[in-house]
């Protein structure tokens, strides 16, 4: 980067708290985003607004750094090609979001045959994170990562951000990054859902896992938000047994089967937050007469 100044793209949870960490940086920002009410917000905090993508990019000095930080897919990939239209050769798109490490290649591609610098991004932190120092894993050319390496390094934490490698790279191990989330979180989920089921009722659980946070060997920061959530609401009474998933467990999975990798943990982990979304429990029904048919088990009424 010749200057510090940058255009961000999406100023959702992640995107907006980028952008306030960047002008604590010291960074000229540019912002835009498709609803206004977070472009005046950040605007009060000393960026630039812009219309449009196309005036985002055109108000900025060449050679251009473009963030984006966007829902994975047709959105990221729509507004990416938006803006190269008006960009140029020595340009650098950031791509912050979660896109499909597959789809990053191909538009990378897209980006390079026009001159354009392409990295994907993949930040971990969570909208805390984004405020306080992600930690970032960049793939892309080496020449555009080293560009920016200043910017990396001011929105990470300390030793929080590294080059992985060529194109896709960056995305494809925020990826598996995600998925061993989702099997730690099955596993606390399941442990703490013990303790609940065990025979001793008096275990204050939020206390258990703020004890497991002081020395213990599965200590971390899944552990410590699940403190927090239970201190809040020991019983999670308003939250509903729901889990969604935004695609990246699932390429995970895909991955696995593609290269043959064994991810059994990780796969059930998927699958439990499938169950959960699930109001067809045929196949539980299944199961239950299969019992009865084999071994006279008593089935239970609806």
């Amino acid at each position: 980067m010749s200057s510090k100044e940058v255009g961000i793209v999406g100023l959702g949870k992640m995107g907006k708290n980028i952008a306030i960490q960047m002008l604590s940086k010291g960074y000229l920002v540019v912002a835009y985003n498709r609803s206004r009410e977070p472009v005046n917000e950040i605007a009060a905090k000393g960026a630039r607004a812009a219309g449009s993508v196309r005036e985002l990019v055109e108000s900025l000095m060449k050679p251009r750094t473009v963030w984006f930080m966007l829902t994975a897919g047709e959105v990221t990939l729509e507004a990416i090609r938006e803006a190269a239209k008006y960009m140029g050769a020595g340009d650098t798109v950031i791509d912050g979001g979660n896109t499909n490490y597959k789809e990053s290649v191909s538009l990378g591609q897209e980006l390079n045959e026009k001159g354009i610098n392409y990295l994907d991004a993949g930040c971990s932190g969570g909208p805390s994170g984004a405020l306080n120092g992600m930690c970032i894993m960049v793939g892309g050319r080496k020449e555009a990562f080293e560009a920016h390496k200043g910017l990396f390094k001011d929105l990470s934490v300390p030793n929080g951000y590294m080059y992985t490698g060529k194109t896709g790279s960056g995305h494809f191990t925020k990826m598996v990054h995600n998925a061993i989330e989702y099997g730690m979180m099955e596993s606390i989920g399941e442990g703490l859902e013990l303790v609940e089921d065990g025979p001793y009722k008096d275990i204050d659980i939020a206390g258990l896992c703020s004890l497991w946070n002081n020395g213990s060997v599965i200590r971390g920061y899944l552990v410590e938000l699940a403190a927090r959530a239970l201190e809040k609401d020991p019983k999670l009474s308003d939250v509903a047994p729901y889990v969604d998933d935004n695609g990246e467990g699932r390429w995970a999975v895909q991955a696995a089967i593609e290269y043959g990798t064994p991810f059994n943990a990780i796969s059930s982990s998927l699958y439990e937050r499938f169950s959960s979304r699930s109001e067809k429990k045929y196949g539980k029904r299944v199961l239950a007469a299969l019992r009865h048919e084999f071994g006279g088990h008593e089935v239970k009424k609806e």
